[in-house]
């Protein structure tokens, strides 16, 4: 892909971020066909933002949501600091169009993953973390259908990613199997969705460790910044007035809202 095309790709997501409006597609000659193709146009569209990034969304780790996707591996996006909020948080529906929801572990590193050429290890990984946290993902797309579109063109728009509601830490988690903790999503009272920490490729630290082998050839993941793991409970697709409840049972629950 040429750079003048990736940039102009770029530069009509960040017009579609800026003013909130949907594009059907990319227009053919600045389309990504590889998730190398996209990276790098995702990586322009940040540049154009300027918006401060607080951490990295993993999309694609169950093979549900592959196969919805048409997608064999899974793919990662920037979370922006703007866009991190506490349980509690009432939303604009104005400004969310899908608002798709999803129940996710997310880690705070405490040390840097920084990029080299020798794969990272899960022990490494994991003690790189510093905290975790449950989370809820709020999916949002540029893209007027989003499931149309394919794949590389989902990891250019930053995966997807509208917002992560951050829940507060949890004390003593490595002493839990998070891959058999359940976790559960509630709208307006009534379950739209469940599974476990398996739903993360197998483990959610087996996602970060995917993140970061992934992000060692690009520029790493810094100390301080999150990652929210991949969705345990599907998508849900709110309505305008919805109250959503990511219930992590023994870890707690946090909250979202989209006004009328």
């Amino acid at each position: 892909m040429r750079h003048e095309h990736a940039l102009a790709a770029a530069r009509l997501l960040t017009e579609a971020w800026q003013i909130g409006m949907t594009v059907r597609e990319l227009p053919e000659e600045w389309r990504p066909r590889t998730a190398a193709e996209a990276y790098r146009i995702q990586d322009l569209l940040a540049a154009e933002l300027g918006f401060p990034v607080a951490g990295w969304k993993i999309g694609g780790t169950s093979a549900a949501a592959r196969r919805i996707l048409k997608t064999r591996s899974p793919f990662a996006g920037r979370i922006f600091a703007s866009r991190v909020f506490e349980s509690g948080t009432m939303l604009p529906s104005s400004g969310y169009r899908l608002r798709g929801l999803e129940g996710e572990f997310a880690f705070r590193l405490k040390k840097a993953l920084p990029p080299r050429k020798r794969a990272y290890g899960l022990a490494e990984v994991s003690a790189a973390v510093g905290t975790l946290h449950p989370a809820i993902e709020v999916i949002d797309s540029r893209y007027t259908d989003w499931l149309k579109v394919g794949a590389p063109s989902l990891i250019a728009d930053q995966g997807a990613n509208a917002a992560l509601i951050l829940g507060p830490p949890v004390p003593r988690w490595r002493s839990f199997k998070l891959d058999k903790l359940p976790v559960r999503m509630l709208v307006n009272g009534r379950e739209v969705g469940a599974g476990t920490g398996a739903d993360c490729l197998g483990h959610p630290m087996a996602s970060l460790l995917w993140l970061a082998n992934l992000m060692r050839a690009r520029d790493g993941i810094a100390a301080g910044q999150i990652v929210s793991t991949g969705t345990c409970t599907g998508l849900y697709q709110a309505n305008p007035g919805d109250r959503a409840i990511a219930d992590f049972g023994r870890f707690g629950k946090i909250e979202v809202g989209f006004t009328n």
